[in-house]
């Protein structure tokens, strides 16, 4: 699996917890086998184990869920985007993804 099919895959999904869960274990796994792009899905396996984390043993709102889902498709979105660039865009993709995560992000 590539990471444009999990992207696709979380996408099309309901955004629930255990979609998160699946997103987390996916990349992680990718991380392993496509290790020049590791900090691009380092990133996003982050965001979501940390969701999954924190609301794994509750109900979450609709609208939580679905800014949480929109904030991973957002990164999702700018991985695959990176993805088909040179070294230095997709590590300034990372970058730019951690920083949005780390003070943008307040619900997980």
């Amino acid at each position: 699996m590539n990471f444009q099919d999990i992207a696709k895959t979380f996408a099309e999904s309901t955004g629930g917890t255990d979609q998160f869960k699946e997103l987390f274990k996916s990349a992680s796994e990718l991380m392993k086998s496509d290790p020049d792009n590791a900090a691009l899905y380092f990133v996003v396996t982050v965001a979501a184990r940390a969701y999954v984390k924190k609301y794994e043993d509750q109900g979450v709102e609709a609208d939580l869920s679905l800014r949480a889902k929109t904030a991973l498709d957002d990164f999702n979105a700018r991985i695959v985007s990176a993805l088909s660039q040179d070294a230095g865009q997709r590590l300034r993709a990372a970058s730019s993804i951690a920083l949005d995560y780390e003070w943008h992000v307040a619900d997980f």
